[in-house]
């Protein structure tokens, strides 16, 4: 049955003093509770053997946070850039943990029950490039309603190249984070079905695991003279594309109150200076937008929004569990490119398979990318059983870890 879900991708212009939607915040947690057992060898020292145990159980409970985010070949292959990075500083990732259980027998074992802060633990895998290789797709689309107010100050032209650099700003940011971003190009049809009442088929977002959209509104004030204060929120979603889910909502941005703040006081520090005012008296962020004016009022609101989007999308992104699948690549030797479409046709047919992606096509093997819930040797047995694979002339010749050679 195909997937639909629904998305709204319009920019709202809001001539008020606050233009905050009241949406219900979604987003992946920053620390997960896991159990844990550890185990020391019995000395003459029953309090240092403990504190070894603990610290196999802390170290117990981090490998199962890293279990969910990389594959166990990708472990296998990069397990020293873990042990360094993550593993030998297990207690550092830990915001607290409880004794569940404690025995002191032929060892000294314990369990305990662990807060696991995902945040460094992600940045380091993604820095070490072992988090999946999401497909992003980024779309921020602009309506031609309601924009008569704004018009006044700006061409439609402008106007649409300001909503745009939002969109642009999330791509540069998923893209040097490591993921791969969706050329523009293939959302086209995606964007001209863009319509807050529109069911979009999920046939449409195929070739990508997640698309980024959302709403832009934005709000203005005049200061007196020529200057002119700004608010602009970034209303947006993470949805996984197969199944329609969402990720993350929320509002990013600042307000005309300056007070308010629509993210963490981390984030709010990070740009106070740079787009912001610095601080106000008793310490707050000062994310209040000034300019000579309206158009350049809005244009430093938006570059802000923007910019603390980019870091929270990329941030929610992060914390998406990946090692429940594994990316296993299929060579095909002796096809014709009308082949590789119906094998990838077939596949995404085949139980166990979340996405397939024609990755190369040229001279000599052709390969197929295929995300796959179990063992690559499940897969080419799938496969060998398959009438599609032997209509089309194709043996399995070969299979190792992660690939499975085809030939004709």
């Amino acid at each position: 049955m195909k997937q639909h879900f629904r998305i709204g991708v319009i920019v709202a212009i809001l001539w008020t003093a606050n233009c905050g939607l009241s949406w219900a915040r979604v987003g992946m947690p920053d620390v997960r509770t896991v159990t844990a057992w550890g185990e020391s060898r019995l000395t003459e020292d029953p309090s240092a053997d403990r504190e070894l145990a603990i610290a196999q159980a802390q170290r117990n409970a981090l490998e199962q946070i890293v279990g969910v985010y990389v594959s166990s070949s990708t472990l296998v292959r990069n397990f020293q850039v873990v042990e360094d990075n993550i593993y030998t500083k297990a207690a550092g990732f830990l915001n607290a943990y409880d004794m569940i259980q404690e025995k002191r027998g032929k060892s000294h074992r314990v369990q305990i029950r662990a807060q696991v802060s995902l945040v460094p633990v992600t940045d380091i895998l993604k820095n070490s490039g072992l988090l999946r290789k999401w497909r992003v797709g980024v779309l921020i689309s602009s309506s031609r309603h309601e924009l008569d107010k704004l018009l006044r100050y700006y061409s439609q032209p402008r106007l649409m190249a300001v909503v745009d650099s939002v969109e642009t700003r999330i791509g540069q940011a998923v893209s040097n984070a490591g993921f791969k971003l969706v050329d523009p190009r293939h959302l086209q049809k995606l964007r001209k079905a863009a319509d807050p009442s529109s069911v979009v088929d999920a046939e449409i977002g195929r070739g990508m695991d997640l698309l980024v959209t959302g709403t832009v509104s934005f709000a203005t004030a005049s200061m007196g003279a020529a200057i002119h204060q700004a608010a602009c929120q970034i209303h947006g979603k993470v949805l996984r594309t197969d199944t329609g889910e969402i990720i993350y909502q929320g509002n990013v941005g600042n307000t005309l109150d300056g007070i308010t703040l629509l993210v963490d006081p981390d984030l709010a520090e990070k740009y106070m200076n740079s787009y912001g005012n610095g601080q106000m008296a008793d310490g707050t962020p000062d994310l209040r937008a000034y300019g000579s004016g309206v158009a350049g009022a809005v244009d430093k609101a938006t570059q802000l929004a923007a910019a603390m989007a980019a870091d929270v999308m990329v941030s929610q992104i992060m914390r998406i569990p990946a090692a429940t699948r594994s990316t296993i690549v299929l060579e095909v030797y002796g096809s014709e490119f009308d082949d590789l479409v119906v094998l990838e046709d077939q596949l995404q047919k085949m139980q166990g398979v979340a996405s397939v992606h024609i990755e190369g096509f040229g001279e000599g093997a052709k390969t197929i990318e295929v995300e796959y819930a179990g063992k690559t040797m499940t897969l080419a047995k799938t496969l060998n059983k398959s009438d599609a694979l032997k209509r089309l002339g194709f043996k399995i010749k070969g299979v190792t870890q992660n690939k499975i050679v085809l030939k004709k």
